[in-house]
């Protein structure tokens, strides 16, 4: 067969080092993108951070409450300011230590060692782990994220496939069962019994049921307590044990929703997100100078602090575009204290016109504060499931109606996961038996065994523990 040269043109998105520094800085959390600042501006003299005391600051509100409905709320561009960095006497050296390697570092280094990968294989795997959650999961579409690169659907899976072979196992799954089997694959435990249960069997597991297990799985309950031991003793979260960049323990919000007299306010935070500018100095040398090295560095670093400048802009109207239109949906929530409406990332995407990648990466790890409490901006997007009259409701609102009918059961008889299916859907809301094991999962609520054992322990008078005696047990 001859071989001949063809010319075929063909559009892509190529991942700029730009698009993906602005990616990056979208998906820090505040505190993060701080110490990310403060690191570039020491190896960057052309970077300069601002100060500015936090008693000078105040948090800019803007009211959301005169848009119409399906009118896209107001946006408007307010200034970047920084954090305090002043450093206090007696601070200890410790502070300036180096922070041990990230799971992503960790997979990153993996990927860089292996010679047979090409530059573009490379960098979609390199994409791929920037996407990973802190679980160590993909829970970004495979499908959009090809979209995003402008790349084949194909292409992509061959890249995860190659996450997905990195240590530890079970990275890059985009579920519990496909993490679970990627583990088993990699052990003498994958057999057809263990693969059966990962793949129907979890929901059981969860609940302890060993011979409802056995009767799935078609074994002895012998068989299946082992292979429910073997199940048990994987990893769900690959990243557990790896350090994962976060520096406190508690969560900052950065923006806070407030309700007054039926108006709604969105008070952004400005003292968390980082001003950073361009030193006028040595912006003037670049002119000045006749030295061509001094030059060319003054040039790239100059090009590397617009790129930061511009990235930083980028996330905070990113933010707050999102947030504006998280309150129009949530409005009812927000003024009324109603139950949280249908609203998926897809649907916010469409509506601010940007991928569903993008709105992922902006709610990672994101806090907000509203009705006195500081909750993850991810839980306001509930999933819509349908209802008896034809309308659709939040899962949020299905998971306080299961909540309500476990509350109400009574203790002798706790309702089975069956019957609570067969409750909801009285009630209108359609959900299968395992949506509704998920969903009590999901709320911390065990299985009606166990919830029986509890109530009968709960009433017996004899309890030492309920009656005060000193022979009683202390415990939860």
């Amino acid at each position: 067969m001859p071989l001949e040269q063809q010319l075929v043109q063909t559009q892509k998105l190529i991942l700029t080092q730009t698009m993906q520094l602005s990616l990056r800085c979208l998906q820090m959390t505040a505190l993060e993108l701080r110490s990310y600042v403060e690191e570039a501006a020491l190896s960057n003299p052309l970077l300069d951070v601002v100060e500015q005391p936090l008693g000078d600051l105040t948090p800019e509100a803007v009211d959301t409450s005169g848009a119409e409905a399906g009118e896209a709320l107001p946006i408007e561009r307010r200034d970047q300011m920084i954090w305090d960095m002043s450093r206090g006497e007696g601070e200890q050296f410790t502070s300036f230590t180096s922070h041990p390697g990230s799971f992503s570092d960790y997979l990153n280094e993996q990927l860089g060692q292996m010679r047979l990968l090409d530059e573009d294989m490379l960098a979609r795997c390199r994409y791929l782990v920037g996407c990973l959650n802190s679980a160590g999961y993909l829970d970004c579409p495979l499908q959009e994220l090809a979209e995003e690169l402008g790349r084949s659907l194909f292409d992509m899976e061959q890249a995860l496939f190659i996450v997905q072979s990195l240590d530890p196992p079970g990275v890059g799954a985009r579920s519990l069962s496909e993490c679970l089997l990627l583990q088993l694959a990699e052990s003498s435990a994958f057999t057809e019994v263990n693969i059966h249960l990962v793949r129907s069997g979890l929901p059981l597991l969860a609940e302890g049921d060993m011979k409802g297990l056995a009767d799935l799985l078609g074994v002895s309950p012998a068989a299946a307590r082992q292979a429910a031991a073997t199940i048990r003793g994987l990893n769900p979260v690959p990243s557990r044990g790896f350090y994962t960049e976060e520096h406190v323990p508690y969560a900052v919000p950065e923006a806070t929703i407030r309700c007054d007299q039926g108006h709604v306010f969105i008070e952004i935070d400005q003292r968390l997100l980082p001003k950073v500018t361009l030193n006028e100095g040595y912006c003037a040398m670049l002119k000045e100078t006749d030295d061509p090295n001094a030059r060319l560095y003054l040039q790239e670093k100059r090009a590397e602090a617009r790129a930061l400048i511009t990235s930083l802009d980028s996330r905070a109207d990113t933010l707050y575009r999102l947030l504006s239109a998280v309150v129009q949906i949530q409005r009812d929530s927000f003024t009324k204290g109603a139950e949280l409406q249908p609203m998926t990332m897809r649907q916010v995407a469409d509506q601010l016109e940007l991928n569903v990648s993008t709105v992922s990466r902006a709610v990672k790890d994101k806090y907000i504060q509203c009705n006195g409490k500081v909750v993850p901006l991810r839980s306001l997007f509930t999933v819509a499931l349908p209802s008896g009259d034809g309308q659709s409701v939040s899962s949020a609102a299905v998971r306080t109606q299961l909540r309500r009918f476990i509350d109400a059961e009574p203790h002798d008889a706790p309702l089975s996961d069956e019957a609570l299916c067969g409750a909801l859907t009285g009630a209108g809301l359609h959900i299968s038996r395992r949506t509704v094991a998920k969903y009590r999962g999901e709320l911390g609520i065990p299985a009606a065994s166990a919830r029986k054992r509890a109530y009968a322990e709960k009433d017996d008078p004899s309890d030492p523990v309920r009656s005060g005696s000193p022979g009683g047990k202390s415990g939860s």
